[in-house]
């Protein structure tokens, strides 16, 4: 080593200390991986525990067996309002809200004459600006919200929305000319 120049000296030096660098972060890599691996086995457990506690606590006085998944409504069934649908029970279920007048500020009376293109499979029915600029139709006594704002307290229109005949794949009608119509009356 005494007969290397101080330049390669300092060449070795520095490739031994990136060597030592670089082992020590692939040492870091491999423990914060098992880490993880412990995490994500531990929380599996916890899992299966209180899986295993819940199934068997419901069970107690019946047979062992694993509990049935109720059946749920799918997006595309359409909802239909029952006697005793109160305001909040779901979202998505019909809410019994006092309906505005058809002559109000709010609200209007619009058809497939009156609105181009006409996006809903019925003739007509009444446009509203709900509280929260949510633009709602109803036809056949179930009130749609048409907007993302109203989606969340009214049922989407799916069952009365026409598929596009030029588009095909069951693609929708735009409807943004009733969405448009809905916020002018906000």
């Amino acid at each position: 080593m005494d007969d290397m120049t101080p330049q390669v000296r300092w060449e070795l030096s520095e490739r031994r200390r990136l060597q030592r660098e670089q082992e020590q972060e692939q040492q870091q890599a491999r423990r914060e991986g098992n880490r993880g691996l412990y995490v994500l086995g531990g929380v599996a457990l916890a899992v299966v525990l209180i899986w295993v506690a819940t199934a068997s606590s419901d069970n107690e006085d019946t047979d062992t067996s694993v509990p049935v998944a109720v059946e749920t409504p799918t997006r595309y069934r359409p909802i239909v309002p029952s006697a005793g649908a109160t305001a909040g029970a779901t979202v998505g279920a019909p809410v019994s809200v006092p309906p505005a007048a058809a002559g109000s500020t709010h609200s209007r009376t619009v058809s497939r004459t009156s609105l181009t293109p006409w996006p809903f499979t019925v003739e007509s029915g009444l446009l509203r600006c709900r509280p929260g600029q949510q633009v709602t139709f109803e036809a056949g006594g179930v009130e749609y919200g048409v907007n993302g704002l109203a989606q969340s307290k009214y049922p989407k229109p799916l069952p009365i929305w026409a598929d596009d005949p030029n588009l095909g794949y069951g693609l929708k009608v735009d409807i943004s000319a009733v969405i448009e119509a809905g916020r002018a009356l906000c």
